[in-house]
């Protein structure tokens, strides 16, 4: 039996779960049967622990170095390339295979890893799906560039020229937005403030980033109200929790949010560090965001997107409070969350499902 439609992603981070977690969702609401494949779970378990430790430790502990190392790879054909993807398609090799027992018409993938196997099968002829790659932060890596991949969702800005600079056909490449759930566009409009001012302060999935800096930021600043969503790090929502406490911060502590959405809804303002799915949240459902502490790499051109955008701001953590408190004055605040509304297609979710239906019926595009 076919399905069709195959929505895959790499659990790097929550965004990317969240984008494919959109994408079916959008794809169901059309009457398309949808299966949402997890890459790791069909590579070796230490790959995967190996990926996302990488990725996190580099983040957390060495961001300087991991934005010189993203930027030295944004290219195509670098010596080291040929290596790497033999040693992607030997240990994720098992997912081509994966995905072409579930005999899908179409194939997106929300992160780039999945791209490498899946356009190797699609050079070679052995999946006979066309493959759509969905960019997720405002800015294209060659990461993406991937041979084989048929087309590419981007989101709207610069990403679409970046693309086509790594070598991707600019015909191929669809300005679609990140896919986001629809439940973050169904919020109103903030249109007022209210007395108590509501700041969510979001870590992402895996609890990253400097929340207890944040935190003690907004001691002694008054009328201000905290939730703050911790994700899966337990240790962190107890030390964030103990620092409120000490600090005398109104703050009310969340471990793992399944239901960001309504979050966002209570909140006037949204404090986060700038990854892709946390900005296209926060703008679709039009609420100013105060990035905090970005990480020198995609996270500083999404922050780049939010501020030139006129949709928020960044600051260090421990400056959050103030910064805050100073957007409140000549209701910038508000300004801004109706120009973040502004920023980011409603039904980008919607968009990329159009563009993977699209390929069907093609001659093959892959290359």
């Amino acid at each position: 039996m076919s399905t069709d439609l195959v929505v895959v992603y790499s659990p790097v981070g929550g965004g990317h779960k969240s984008a494919a977690l959109a994408t079916a969702e959008a794809a169901r609401a059309r009457g398309l049967s949808v299966e949402v494949v997890d890459a790791f779970a069909h590579a070796p378990r230490w790959a995967g622990e190996a990926y996302v430790g990488a990725h996190l430790t580099g983040q957390s502990t060495a961001p300087e170095l991991y934005g010189q190392m993203y930027f030295a790879a944004n290219r195509r054909g670098d010596a080291l390339e040929p290596l790497r993807l033999g040693l992607d398609n030997l240990v994720f090799g098992g997912l081509a295979d994966h995905v072409r027992s579930l005999a899908p018409r179409a194939v997106v993938a929300t992160h780039h890893l999945p791209l490498v196997v899946l356009g190797r099968a699609r050079r070679k002829g052995t999946l006979d799906a066309p493959l759509l790659g969905v960019v997720t932060d405002y800015t294209a890596h060659a990461c993406w560039a991937e041979r084989g991949v048929d087309a590419w969702a981007v989101p709207l800005g610069g990403a679409r020229e970046e693309l086509a600079a790594h070598g991707a056909p600019r015909d191929r490449i669809f300005e679609t937005g990140i896919p986001v759930r629809s439940a973050f566009a169904r919020i109103p409009a903030l249109t007022s403030l209210a007395k108590t001012l509501r700041v969510l302060v979001t870590s992402g999935g895996f609890g990253h980033g400097p929340m207890t800096r944040i935190v003690r930021s907004f001691v002694d600043v008054p009328n201000v109200e905290l939730t703050v969503v911790c994700g899966a790090a337990v240790r962190l929502a107890s030390r964030v929790a103990r620092e409120a406490e000490l600090a005398g911060v109104p703050a009310r502590i969340i471990g793992f949010e399944k239901d960001m959405a309504a979050r966002v809804a209570e909140a006037h303002v949204v404090v986060g560090k700038a990854g892709g799915l946390t900005v296209t949240e926060t703008l679709t459902a039009g609420r100013a965001m105060v990035v905090a502490s970005a990480v020198p790499g995609n996270e500083k051109m999404n922050e780049l997107f939010v501020v030139e955008g006129g949709a928020g701001v960044a600051a260090a953590a421990d400056d959050v409070g103030r910064t805050i408190e100073h957007l409140l004055q000549g209701a910038r605040l508000l300004a801004m969350a109706e120009r973040a509304r502004q920023l980011v297609p409603r039904d980008a979710a919607g968009a990329v499902v159009e563009a993977a239906l699209r390929l069907l019926g093609h001659a093959r595009l892959a290359a």
